[in-house]
């Protein structure tokens, strides 16, 4: 008999492990069929309409901006000061526009040419204009779109150029059918096939625009709409001749002033509603500092509203996008970009092109969006006069719809301090990776039961890299399986038994988005894919993964669902979701293409399902998650800031402080940590910290690079600082809603319905406010009852 080698041994079984496991790979696991694309090839599934190879999709191509000779434009704006913008009584027609109807409230005037409508508040007389009469300079197409209540914007067989169509060009057709409380409108262009139409209604709040998706009509296979404007100049000005602001949902909310801008911007605000679209839209950043991102990322449109206020006559408006949201755009143009007028408006997008590859390297063309977004158009412009016509109103108006609509439900307004702990992170080795751990369990038990006995006795704490493989290194997170590493005679179950003991709420982290294919390599789960068939790569810019793929939208709600079963075996109540909060694309599977409406539709029933098993938390959510959260997590206190803007303005805090707790972005983060701690005290906002036990030092070389201060030791003391003084305010604030805001230069005044009131000095000098005097950056709460 011979002695087999010891070598050969080994090799048998190796094989017979890997045979075993490739087995197993293929006859288990979950139902989803495998779509794995490799980084630079496309999936071409099914054959596209023939296109001349490297073609480049072009800039969006604007006219240029409108120039006025002096004599030109002191005559405008005499004509302009001549306009009432007041008139004291009913009317028969307001130029040209004719008496349609009228409610207790407002009334509306129709002129049945261009659908154009006058608006007319009964209270003060005050009239608001949503088309332009005579519009000045500019070409003929840009003058149609001004003169027009409704503009489509269409694509002509696979040209990548957009055309228009409005009340004057292509030849349209009209019925118009007065109503008891406003008038129906059938639009069709004979020339195009294309038709749609219209519903204004009349309400005690303002007016209601509905474009039901049914009612669209496309008989053309060459011409078929790419976007539709609603009543896009409602409320415009010209240059510099009326005050007030245009509103838009920028991070925390701002205000472009209607003063003449010089033409000083040649660019509008333009923002997609609830983030943009990565899977058809195709961002680019030239980053010049060795693969890593030098610039901050804009603050999402959280919130689907706009606004206008004319603070001379006391009029404006709220716009709330009720119906496709999921599909629009928010453009406000400050005068001087393109044309001289001041205008906000939503976009509404049913198609769009985009740059298909055709090779591995260069080659790619331009193709058009098959399917037409699946949408309803339905937008509320709830109207404020007199003392309400100001950003205050609009925020008291846009509360009033949340909770009528049940869009949101009063949360009990609790004070926590936030500790976010970071537990486990990964670090390239010289042949393997290694797990960083931050904070172990028992390092996390101690922490917080310290900050407890030190005083700061209400505690919410984000567990994030608890899972097996840490935070970035773990993604997706397939079952209840913590990090061994910070088990350090402290298992996480026994942490949340302890915590749970000392009324310590810690939840759980989840990124139900994420997919980390250089630790998964080859997955059953597919990953998303854009329009163009390729697979999304988010570029993280880390020490150890460049970039995440973003999970198709199935296969977060098959992970999800599976986990959420491991979790509730395991006893665990508190969780926070990330991720699928606050992103939504559209994607394609299998040749077949889906609009953002889809991954909606995943998402939303998903995440009630956590809301009705856990306390849950959202990371940052859309508006239209406000309602299954316990609290609003990571709010900005501020906007983009554009250059454009003229002014930054709490608006989420006006609409939802009172209702739901809400918690500010990390305090150990910010550029300046005074003014931005005066910011909470103004909005109300929760402070949150993220804290490690190790130096954030030991995190050089993971991609959590960008942590550069988050050790216990360094944030003990603030941490108190900040609870005590914060839940003194708190104390006097609770459940209470603002009904004033007050801003004059450095000083702040918000007015609680309680009679408090919170005075903030932002200036470096003592200040007089209301007879109390308020040291420099720093506030005085003031209790009027």
């Amino acid at each position: 008999m011979k002695t087999v080698k010891m070598k050969t041994v080994i090799k048998t079984i190796l094989f017979l492990a890997v045979f075993g496991w490739f087995i197993f790979f293929l006859f288990s696991g979950d139902e989803e069929e495998m779509e794995i694309t490799g980084p630079d090839t496309p999936i071409i599934e099914e054959p596209v309409e023939e296109e001349p190879e490297e073609e480049e999709l072009p800039p969006i191509e604007e006219p240029e901006q409108v120039e006025l000779d002096d004599e030109e434009l002191e005559e405008l704006l005499e004509e302009e000061e001549d306009r009432p913008i007041v008139i004291d009584s009913k009317q028969e027609s307001i130029e040209g526009h004719t008496f349609l109807t009228e409610n207790d409230y407002f009334e509306l005037y129709l002129k049945e040419e261009n659908l154009s409508i006058i608006i007319r508040d009964k209270g003060n007389g005050a009239i608001m204009h949503s088309t332009v009469d005579q519009p000045i300079g500019s070409n003929e197409s840009w003058q149609n779109f001004v003169r027009s209540g409704i503009v489509v914007e269409y694509l002509v067989g696979t040209n990548i150029v957009t055309y228009r169509a409005d009340m004057y060009s292509q030849n349209p057709e009209k019925t118009v059918t007065p109503t008891d409380d406003g008038f129906h409108a059938e639009i069709y262009y004979p020339e195009l096939e294309i038709g749609l139409e219209m519903t204004v209604q009349l309400t005690d709040l303002g007016l209601t625009v509905d474009i039901p998706q049914e009612s669209i009509v496309e008989d053309s296979d060459q011409y078929k709409i790419g976007s539709i404007y609603v009543y896009p100049f409602l409320g415009h000005t010209l240059l510099g001749d009326r005050e007030g602001y245009m509103f838009i949902p920028d991070g925390s909310g701002a205000l472009i002033y209607l003063n003449d801008k010089d033409g000083k911007f040649s660019q509008p605000y333009s923002a997609s509603v609830y983030g943009e679209n990565v899977g058809i839209d195709d961002p680019f950043v030239l980053s010049l500092f060795n693969g890593m991102d030098p610039f901050n990322d804009p603050e999402k449109i959280l919130a689907p509203v706009f606004g206008m206020v004319h603070t001379d006559n006391a009029l404006g408006y709220l716009g709330i996008i009720e119906e496709g949201a999921f599909s629009a755009r928010l453009e406000a143009y400050p005068n001087g970009a393109i044309l001289p007028y001041n205008w906000i408006t939503p976009k509404f997008i049913y198609r769009q092109v985009y740059n298909q590859p055709t090779s591995q390297d260069t080659g790619t063309m331009v193709v058009r969006q098959r399917t037409r977004n699946d949408f309803d158009i339905k937008v509320h412009y709830q109207f404020v006069s007199e003392d309400e016509a100001n950003y205050v109103g609009l925020a008291k108006n846009y509360r009033e719809y949340l909770l009528d609509n049940e869009k949101i439900t009063v949360k009990e307004d609790a004070f926590n301090v936030r500790v976010d702990l970071l537990g486990a992170e990964v670090e390239q080795g010289l042949l393997f990776k290694n797990t960083v751990p931050m904070t172990t369990f028992s390092q996390a038990a101690d922490i917080l039961t310290d900050i407890k006995a030190q005083g700061a006795e209400n505690i919410l704490s984000v567990y994030k890299g608890w899972h097996n493989k840490g935070y970035h290194g773990g993604l997706p997170i397939r079952s209840f399986n913590p990090e061994s590493a910070l088990a350090d005679g402290t298992s996480i179950k026994e942490l949340l038994a302890q915590l749970d003991e000392e009324a310590i709420d810690l939840y759980l982290y989840h990124d139900g988005l994420r997919i980390n294919m250089e630790e998964m390599g080859i997955t059953r789960h597919k990953v998303m894919n854009k329009f163009n068939r390729r697979t999304y790569k988010e570029e993280v810019h880390g020490k150890v993964y460049q970039e995440l793929n973003y999970l198709n939208p199935e296969s977060t709600v098959n992970i999800m669902e599976d986990v959420r079963d491991d979790y509730l075996a395991n006893g665990i109540e508190k969780l926070m979701i990330s991720g699928i909060s606050n992103t939504l694309f559209s994607y394609s599977q299998s040749g077949r293409e889906y609009d953002r409406i889809t991954t909606k539709n995943y998402y939303q029933p998903l995440i009630e399902s956590y809301a009705a098993d856990f306390n849950l938390l959202l990371e940052q959510p859309f508006a239209y998650l406000w309602d299954q959260t316990e609290a609003l997590m990571d709010m900005p206190t501020r906007s983009s800031n554009y250059v454009f803007v003229d002014e930054d303005i709490p608006f989420l805090a006006l609409t939802l402080k009172g209702i739901v707790p809400i918690y500010a972005e990390y305090a150990n983060f910010q550029a300046n940590q005074e003014e931005f701690f005066l910011q909470m005290i103004e909005q109300g906002f929760n402070p949150s910290f993220l804290i490690t036990h190790e130096s954030p030092a030991e995190l050089m070389n993971t991609n959590s690079s960008h942590i550069y201060s988050s050790e216990y030791e360094r944030y003990e003391e603030m941490i108190q600082a900040y609870y005590q003084e914060m839940s003194a305010v708190y104390q006097q604030t609770a459940g209470s809603l603002i009904v004033d805001y007050v801003r004059d230069d450095s000083i702040t005044k918000v007015s609680y319905e309680n009679g408090v009131d919170v005075l903030i000095n932002y200036s470096d000098l003592h200040q007089m406010v209301d007879g109390h005097q308020v040291e420099p950056m720093s506030y005085k709460v003031v209790n009027n009852e």
